[in-house]
């Protein structure tokens, strides 16, 4: 009867376990705390565990003796069960209870605030220059002058046309897939949110730091960034937070950027903000710094992923 009691309670311990994987994989909880690509293996795990709990709780008790003496005395132990009950399920149960899904503002502080690309893990701020001695690729040896020739219009039968053969091809005449060299504006390669502004992410806007780039297709232009709200020093000024992570929320890093307004705004503390306005670059030092100046804050709901990877 022991041996059976202790093999229930083992298996209710394994099914707890799986159970709660289970249920942050398919209630989403779990985009708050882990990267994309390791999620499957979240769901397998929880499958795993509740065969292998109802396995063991429906497993008949046998003694593993040897010439009648018991080399395994402590499997059936119901303390080591019960301990092992309590070790393993209760404290997931509870932080699943108690958990949040969410950092507060103390919590972003105490991990420190990311303002400059370079400094993430696994992102490298030097760029790898090719030697000069290196020989240059001739461009026809990677199909140019195909390239070329794939822009070029079909003939047209039109008599009239009196234009060069070998002359440029007009702008209405180009492939509409092949952007024209004499257009300067690459807004139209920008993501557009629902009313028109230019959708870009914490992220973006930090790398226009580095990025000459970035700066000069960002610059002028209304942009629309979705964060959460932190308080600065004064009421004219806050942070927009993301959090970024590189697989799960143990090394989550808060990512912001300074947003200047014009007087005070009412949101709630770490709330879902989204801020339209223009981005700004100014050089200080030998680092150029941003900072969006809003023209309109409000509150939205989250996006669909929380985490910036």
């Amino acid at each position: 009867m022991r041996a059976k009691l202790c093999s229930v309670l083992n298996g209710v311990t394994l099914i707890g376990l799986g159970v709660v994987l289970l249920d942050f994989y398919f209630t989403g909880r779990l985009d708050q705390y882990l990267h994309p690509q390791f999620r499957p293996w979240t769901l397998a795990g929880g499958i795993v565990f509740c065969l292998a709990g109802v396995i063991y709780a429906g497993s008949k008790a046998t003694e593993c003796c040897v010439e009648g003496e018991c080399v395994h005395r402590n499997s059936n132990s119901l303390l080591r069960s019960a301990l092992a009950f309590c070790v393993l399920f209760l404290p997931l149960a509870a932080g699943v209870a108690l958990s949040k899904d969410s950092y507060d503002q103390h919590a972003v502080l105490n991990r420190g605030f990311v303002e400059d690309m370079s400094t993430l893990p696994g992102h490298s701020g030097v760029s790898v220059q090719k030697p000069s001695n290196d020989p240059a690729i001739p461009p026809q040896a990677l199909g140019a002058d195909n390239d070329e020739r794939a822009t070029e219009p079909l003939p047209q039968d039109t008599p009239n046309d009196q234009s060069d053969p070998n002359g440029p091809v007009p702008a209405d005449q180009a492939n509409p897939n092949v952007p024209s060299p004499n257009d300067q504006s690459s807004a139209q390669y920008l993501p557009r949110a629902v009313d028109g502004n230019v959708a870009l992410e914490v992220t973006d806007l930090l790398y226009g730091e580095a990025e000459e780039s970035l700066r000069k297709m960002f610059s002028d232009k209304t942009v629309e960034v979705v964060g959460q709200y932190l308080p600065g020093s004064d009421a004219n000024q806050f942070k927009l937070v993301r959090m970024f992570i590189v697989c799960c929320a143990a090394d989550a890093r808060p990512i912001a950027v300074p947003v200047q307004v014009s007087g005070p705004i009412s949101v709630t503390e770490m709330g879902w903000v989204k801020v339209i306005g223009k981005a700004t670059y100014a050089k200080n030092g030998d680092r150029v710094h941003v900072i969006l100046r809003a023209d309109k804050v409000e509150p939205t709901d989250p996006p669909a992923e929380a985490m910036l990877y």
